[in-house]
């Protein structure tokens, strides 16, 4: 009783951000943490902003459009020491980076199966032993009376296969994709003057790169380089006209934030990919920056009369 407070950051994924935008409708507290310029919040000021009546702290582990890993662990001790259940959503950093429910202090964890090569539509929730959850929906007492409804099987089985492949693969692919992304960013800052790299260089995923073209907008590049699967942000919201609430959240003004791109490598992507999807990204840019540029102003010969 008395606990009706949440404490988050601005770097959420909607999916948390609008459950704190509906629990605020239902009279809770919810102070979100401004993240710095580098990506990342600092773990002292999440801290900073809990009190007597924080309920839950929920932090993305990491940010799903810029890649850059938050400090959870030092946050969420910190909190679960002050008498608060701790969220980490794991969707992004499960099957890239090692994820341990107890060193990173997380009473639920949230996981999605289609971000490690599970099926679209399958994911798992993590709940510590002894955390009493109500279920949101009524009905018959499946998952342990948590969710209602007929398992599907397949699904969960594909979820569990997917987890053991990640997690045998996880240093090999670490490696070698973090090394595929350094070659794809390089080869771009080459071609592409004025390309800024969005967050810091490290402490972040090994397959995310979240990229600034200067000059144009980041829709307008996809639309005009069929031959790379990217999106301009969150895949969820990669359609839209408006500039990611989390670049700007980071101070990056609206014109640059609407030149980002968000370019993802796994497991099938090899040097060749990395090679061609930087060369069409550069020639698509440059196309772009010529027909924008303005039209030289007509030259006379002779007297005017």
């Amino acid at each position: 009783a008395g606990r009706r407070g949440i404490v988050t950051t601005a770097l959420e994924h909607p999916a948390t951000e609008e459950c704190c935008r509906l629990l605020e409708r239902a009279g809770h507290r919810v102070r979100r943490v401004a993240p710095q310029a580098d990506g990342g919040v600092a773990a002292d000021d999440v801290i900073a902003a809990l009190d007597e009546t924080t309920a839950l702290v929920t932090v993305i582990h990491a940010q799903n459009e810029i890649g850059t890993l938050q400090p959870v662990g030092e946050i969420f001790h910190a909190a679960r020491r002050r008498g608060a259940w701790t969220h980490a959503d794991a969707a992004q950093s499960l099957g890239k980076v090692p994820v341990d429910v107890d060193a990173l202090g997380a009473d639920l964890l949230t996981v999605a199966g289609h971000k490690l090569y599970a099926p679209k539509g399958v994911g798992a929730l993590y709940v510590r032993r002894g955390v009493a959850l109500p279920p949101l929906l009524a009905g018959a007492g499946q998952e342990h009376g948590m969710r209602p409804g007929t398992e599907n099987v397949a699904f969960i089985v594909a979820l569990g296969a997917a987890c053991r492949i990640a997690a045998q693969k996880l240093d090999r692919d670490a490696v070698r994709i973090g090394a595929l992304a350094g070659q794809l960013l390089h080869r771009l800052q080459r071609a592409v003057p004025g390309l800024v790299l969005t967050g810091r260089p490290e402490q972040r995923l090994p397959n995310t790169l979240n990229l600034l073209f200067p000059g144009v907008s980041g829709r307008a590049l996809l639309e005009a380089c069929p031959n790379v699967l990217a999106s301009t942000g969150s895949a969820c919201h990669a359609g839209s006209e408006e500039p990611s609430a989390v670049l700007l959240a980071l101070g990056i003004g609206r014109e640059a934030a609407l030149g980002a791109v968000r370019l993802s490598l796994g497991r099938a992507t090899t040097a060749a990919d990395v090679e061609a999807a930087a060369d069409h990204l550069a020639a698509a840019w440059r196309r772009l920056r010529s027909a924008a540029a303005p039209a030289a102003a007509p030259r006379f010969s002779g007297a005017l009369s």
